[in-house]
């Protein structure tokens, strides 16, 4: 799970071990251990929020 070295990009800081976390949009970010369930929570409702938009955007068939 976590297996990335790098920073973190919810808190800035350098960390050893690292987990990705995958947007809808096809982008992905890293979050240290001590950010992971705000991250997921954060990533989580990006996507849910992202799904509704595009559902909303696709024109209906009848």
């Amino acid at each position: 799970m976590f297996t990335i070295e790098g920073v973190c990009d919810w808190c800035k800081r350098p960390s050893l071990l690292l987990t990705k976390h995958e947007y809808v949009d096809g982008k992905a970010h890293h979050s240290c251990e001590r950010c992971n369930d705000f991250a997921r929570m954060d990533v989580r409702q990006f996507n849910i929020a992202e799904q509704a938009m595009r559902e909303r955007q696709q024109p209906h068939s009848l």
